[in-house]
């Protein structure tokens, strides 16, 4: 520096602006940096819909489906995987109907690392590809003699 208090206060306070800036992004970095959507949101009352549009089925034990959809209006871990659901089948639907109570199972023991009983903090169903393995998972093993190896092959337009 060439000793000018001024010109040195004014560059002191831009890299102080940088650093803060800098700062900032790297906080948020992980956020802004993923390529996964965003959960669609859909209001609850909804929801159940959409998901038989996507052919996700609330349950298939019979005397369970008022109780799961209690858990779409009530338990965020629900409704965000629900929402999630719909978000990776984006207008397509699985060839055949799949469970949504199994996908959660699913996802909490393949994604998440815990029993399928276990409860998570709803922000972390949004794992799109554990989303997407879950659903084939659940599909695949309701049709364990089918060719399909993929996700991308039990869905259609």
């Amino acid at each position: 520096m060439d000793g000018n208090p001024k010109r040195t206060a004014i560059v002191a306070a831009v890299i102080g602006a940088v650093a803060l800036i800098v700062a900032a992004l790297i906080q948020i970095w992980p956020q802004i940096s993923k390529s996964e959507p965003t959960p669609i949101a859909v209001p609850a009352a909804g929801l159940e819909a959409e998901l038989a549009k996507a052919n996700i089925i609330l349950t298939e034990v019979a005397d369970k489906p008022s109780q799961v959809r209690e858990w779409l209006r009530s338990d965020g871990q629900y409704y965000t995987m629900a929402q999630s659901c719909i978000t990776v089948l984006a207008g397509k639907r699985v060839y055949d109907p799949v469970p949504l109570d199994v996908i959660v199972a699913k996802y909490r023991v393949n994604t998440l690392k815990g029993r399928p009983d276990s409860n998570f903090p709803s922000e972390q169903y949004r794992d799109m590809e554990g989303v997407k393995d879950a659903i084939f998972k659940t599909w695949k093993e309701r049709h364990p003699d089918f060719p399909q190896k993929s996700f991308d092959e039990i869905v259609q337009d």
